[in-house]
């Protein structure tokens, strides 16, 4: 947990977690006696490049127009925002590439301490 007692999911090690619920569940299995075979967990880490495939045209369209949309917010001086596309479920043509300012994104907090 963090300093403010939120769990860091970013930090779960979801592959060890899987195995330990699989393997708790076998053992619950095994004492009920309908799992008799055998498991053993083996990991490997293939990191970003080994889980993604290669981009779709919607990935491609999408990221120009997130692209062409933040140089077009600097351009006119809009810093303080990030780039925002809507109406994704239509043809490109028909997007709506817009700004949204950070701070209306930001939550304030308020913690004892």
């Amino acid at each position: 947990r963090d300093p403010h007692g939120n769990v860091q999911v970013a930090k779960i090690e979801t592959e060890k977690l899987l195995a330990a619920t699989v393997t708790t569940e076998l053992e619950k299995r095994r004492a009920a006696g309908t799992y008799k075979g055998s498991f053993k967990s083996q990991f490997h880490a293939y990191g970003y490049e080994g889980r993604a495939g290669l981009p779709t045209i919607f990935d491609a369209a999408y990221c120009y127009a997130l692209g062409a949309t933040s140089a077009a917010l600097l351009a006119n001086g809009l810093t303080g925002y990030i780039a925002s596309v809507k109406n994704l479920l239509a043809p490109a043509s028909e997007w709506q590439c817009g700004g949204v300012p950070i701070t209306s994104l930001c939550v304030i907090e308020r913690r004892k301490g």
